[in-house]
């Protein structure tokens, strides 16, 4: 009914969207929903009242718009109420949960945090067993507090203006740590990919304006990329004016640099699972299988290259393949791509993960898992902690997943692990220059969207999980982020990245954009007509590769993809005179050559075809497909002496085909040699996979051979003589 009434919307039958809606909520048990429908319905029966008495009502339009903007709102949380209480996820059971014993108010939440500060700041001065034993209470009743408040948050429920003050009062408190209000900003941004509150829309600008820290202003930005996107039309209907309010990001200096980056790290996510796959599939059981690597591998940090010797020639091949691999990932590790989620994902079976809070925490001290493990006088974990808490290359989950791994398994070599995370952590600082400011926010956007992943894939049970990453991500289709994007003159190196990374196809509006704004910019037309190639939309990629050769004509790489579109489509003709243009710029390329030879043989200009190939033969230094195209042109111009030559190279070598041996019988079935003719066919039958394989062959150069003027009684017969 959900879709049914948003049509009705659109289409502005108002009368019967306003039934069909309180027919939805009907069934629900919010009396809230119920009760604003109603009023709608009031208020619309009041206009239409009004309007048919012929009152002029100078506020009619604005009154019928904000009327319409409600209902497409009260549509999409009524729809999501349905979900709230079907009891059947754990946000659902959430939801329940907290309608019949509510959790505390925001208020309330701010002043325990805050008290919380206060008896942390006392505790520090205590000593020894004392100090420990009180920390781990603070911290046990601090984590309590804090899962709870993002379950509050996270609930898909709109915000009242006393809850957003509220919330906003803990933001900005000084006495509540950054890593709390960071925890704030992920569960205001999953709430949102349920539902577009505009309070909680409001209170990701206000976090990324006024947090200094990355932790929180990088969160809150993704939130806020997200939330436009998911529900882009809860932001064009129901919301209209509520993009305007992003006009406040701007006055952030570095707010541009920001959104393109986090913009290019969704682009990366979605790499994530080809990468997972190639770990998975290939790369490990590679190096499991390599004699020399005895121990599985846990990250491919842990991998020297080195290492890899090869103590047998005959795994070279292997080898060799294995480094391959990893410098592949290796450099995607380094663009930004999530290498580590094969190397984790195991690893996220802890009871620590079976809330779902904790998938987003900060990784510290701060948490009771990791204090215990920080105080622990029997294990030295506290230098790796502070290694593992500097450490660039891992977002927070994976942090977590490893020091509970450590906790769960104390044998492992936790002080050689320390050293060589103390050694990648300063190679990365040197490479990446971790320590500036840009940097540092690049960083921490990126972590979010990988733990971000990571809960999305795998949380809970699958009725648990709200996926948004296998569903419509491609925040570069939404024409509001593009607007933004566009004011910094972004929309071409997004382009450009989104080419490079194949997503050729996505990129044709955005490249279409371009040439809208700069009609004279060749390369945008060119990838325009690449795109389309690729779709195999020939038809349509003529249209910007002309307009690319007007723009800078005599390009070859233009003129030989124009060709190859003409000839798609069938326009050889077409085709010819764009490959002639192309042999003028370039008349020794191979496949330019090889091109016109083949056009002219469809054309059955053999004599023009011969000079072209023997180009190409000349070029290549033998290729069997030249010397196949020079024998047919010599077989179909009567020149079958030199056409059986050329057979006799071409069968000679290890790539010839069934289809040689054929046309070499033909070339003796013509000269009347049905003897010589006959013992190539059986070779052709040989090769072929069975004598319906052979049938066919022949049968499709029947028509041949008779022009040739071989005789039909012979022709009939050849296949049982072979036989």
């Amino acid at each position: 009914m959900y879709n049914e009434i948003k049509k009705l919307l659109h289409n502005h039958y108002m009368n019967e969207a306003l039934e069909k809606l309180t027919e939805f909520a009907s069934s629900t048990d919010n009396w809230q929903i119920k009760s604003e429908i109603e009023n709608l319905r009031t208020t619309y029966g009041y206009m239409i009242q009004y309007a048919a008495q012929g009152v002029n009502d100078p506020d009619r339009k604005e009154l019928y718009n904000q009327l319409f903007r409600n209902a497409f709102a009260i549509n999409d949380r009524t729809e999501l109420q349905h979900k709230l209480e079907a009891n059947n996820t754990y946000l659902s059971r959430k939801y329940i949960a907290n309608r019949n014993y509510p959790m505390h108010s925001y208020s309330e939440i701010c002043m325990i945090l805050e008290g919380i500060h206060d008896e942390t700041g006392i505790a520090s001065m205590l000593d020894g067993e004392e100090r420990k034993t009180k920390m781990k209470d603070i911290l046990k009743r601090h984590q309590t507090v804090i899962d709870e408040l993002f379950n509050k948050i996270w609930l898909p429920t709109s915000w009242s203006n006393e809850e957003y003050q509220e919330a906003m009062a803990i933001a900005d408190s000084p006495l509540i740590p950054d890593s709390d209000k960071a925890l704030m900003a992920s569960a205001v941004c999953l709430s949102m990919t349920y539902l577009l509150d505009p309070n909680k829309f409001r209170f990701l600008i206000h976090l990324y304006m006024n947090c200094p820290n990355p932790l929180i202003s990088q969160r809150a930005l993704v939130g806020l990329v997200l939330g436009m996107h998911i529900n882009s039309d809860a932001m064009e209907y129901s919301y209209p004016n509520l993009f305007n309010e992003l006009e406040l990001l701007k006055d952030k200096p570095y707010f541009y640099s920001d959104l393109y980056t986090v913009i290019l790290q969704i682009i990366l996510s979605l790499d994530t699972e080809d990468i997972d796959k190639k770990m998975r599939d290939e790369i490990i059981p590679s190096i499991m299988k390599s004699s020399n690597m005895t121990e599985p591998i846990k990250d491919i940090s842990d991998i020297n290259l080195e290492d890899l010797t090869e103590f047998n020639p005959q795994w070279k091949d292997s080898i060799e393949k294995i480094k391959d691999q990893i410098k592949e990932l290796d450099m995607l590790r380094q663009e930004g791509a999530d290498t580590n989620m094969c190397t984790f994902s195991q690893l996220k079976k802890y009871p620590f993960f079976y809330e779902p809070s904790h998938w987003f925490y900060i990784f510290g001290e701060n948490t009771p898992e990791i204090y215990e493990m920080q105080i622990d006088s029997q294990n030295s974990y506290a230098s790796f902690i502070e290694t593992l808490r500097n450490a660039t290359d891992m977002c927070n989950s994976d942090k977590f997943s490893l020091c509970l791994t450590f906790k769960t398994m104390p044998s492992l070599p936790v002080d050689a692990l320390s050293s060589g995370l103390s050694a990648q952590n300063q190679i990365l600082k040197e490479q990446e220059g971790t320590d500036s400011a840009i940097n540092r926010r690049r960083m921490e956007s990126r972590h979010f969207i990988q733990d971000l992943y990571r809960f999305c894939k795998l949380w809970g049970t699958k009725n648990d999980r709200n996926d948004i990453f296998s569903g419509d991500i491609e925040v570069w289709d939404n024409e509001q982020i593009l607007s933004l994007l566009k004011e910094d003159g972004k929309i071409k190196p997004l382009a450009d990245y989104l080419f490079a990374k194949g997503h050729t196809y996505d990129t044709l509006l955005l490249y279409k954009d371009i040439t809208i704004d700069d009609p004279t910019n060749v390369e945008a037309f060119q990838k325009m007509g690449y795109g389309h190639i690729l779709n195999e939309n020939y038809k349509m990629a003529i249209k910007p590769l002309e307009t690319a050769n007007i723009l800078a004509p005599g390009d070859e790489w233009t003129l030989k993809n124009l060709a190859l579109c003409y000839r798609k489509e069938g326009d050889n003709s077409k085709a010819l005179e764009f490959l002639k243009e192309a042999e003028a710029v370039n008349p020794d390329s191979i496949n330019i050559c090889n091109q016109i030879g083949q056009i002219y043989i469809m054309h059955e200009k053999y004599d023009e075809a011969l000079k072209y190939m023997f180009k190409v033969e000349y070029l290549t230094k033998g290729r069997t497909s030249a010397q196949r195209a020079i024998a047919w042109c010599y077989f179909m111009t009567g020149r079958n002496d030199e056409a059986i030559s050329m057979y006799a190279k071409i069968t000679e070598k290890a790539d010839a085909k069934a289809e040689d041996w054929m046309n070499m019988g033909h070339v003796y079935t013509v000269k009347g040699d049905i003897p010589s003719g006959i013992s190539f066919y059986k070779r052709a039958k040989e090769m072929t996979n069975g004598e319906t394989s052979f049938y066919t062959m022949f049968s499709d150069d029947s028509d041949m051979l008779k022009s040739k003027g071989v005789q039909e009684d012979i022709i009939y017969m050849i296949p049982d003589m072979v036989s």
